[in-house]
């Protein structure tokens, strides 16, 4: 079970997957590189642009840090990208 709330997830997802149409950027190319799959989906998430805050200091696009932690933003990531 993945502990980004459906609205936050759907703020992601959008980004993501405009950054990849975008910027042409697949996993083969990290692959390629020597680069890993985790890589590969934290420089989507950088080249998306997406400001992510805690609600609290940092406001964000999606203020994940306020329920959640880096572990579960790479869940959240790992199935948007479809990658392990």
């Amino acid at each position: 079970m993945m502990k980004i709330t459906p609205e936050d997830y759907a703020i992601l997802e959008r980004g993501i997957k405009r950054t990849i149409a975008d910027t042409g950027l697949s996993l083969d190319n990290y692959t390629s590189l020597g680069l890993t799959a985790k890589r590969y989906r934290w420089d989507l998430l950088e080249k998306s642009q997406i400001k992510i805050g805690d609600g609290v200091t940092i406001d964000g696009d999606i203020n994940i840090y306020a329920y959640a932690n880096k572990a579960h933003l790479d869940t959240a990531l790992r199935r948007i990208t479809k990658t392990r």
